[in-house]
């Protein structure tokens, strides 16, 4: 699987969604190893007045064959426009390899909840 992160330094998980103009693409084995694949461009960034629709429609097909997106902080709006590509998005603020170590151990435990 594929998971997107915003990330700045490529070192934290710390872009806003909606003010990320690329994401590292990480892939995700079977076994729970990753490794980064790739530095996607998404194109301009949305105004801090708020996030049109068609952007966030144009951000979710970008990275349509992600599995999570993993950025600091996400909109309700955006949230439910990835939701709707089959895109799980999750808020977080971490360095990106124990982000990446918490979703797979996370998917590999069966929970319900990812921080348990």
């Amino acid at each position: 699987m594929k998971v997107a992160v915003g990330s700045s330094d490529g070192v934290n998980v710390n872009q806003h969604f909606g003010r990320s103009d690329r994401f590292l693409i990480y892939e995700v084995d079977d076994e729970g190893l990753y490794t980064r694949s790739e530095s996607r461009e998404i194109g301009t960034p949305a105004s801090s007045e708020g996030h049109q629709q068609n952007r966030l429609e144009a951000v979710a097909e970008a990275l349509a064959d992600c599995s999570f997106v993993l950025v600091c902080q996400i909109g309700h709006g955006a949230t439910a426009v990835l939701n709707n590509a089959g895109i799980t998005a999750l808020a977080v603020e971490a360095p990106i390899d124990k982000a990446l170590n918490r979703l797979v151990a996370f998917l590999h435990s069966g929970r319900g909840v990812i921080l348990q």
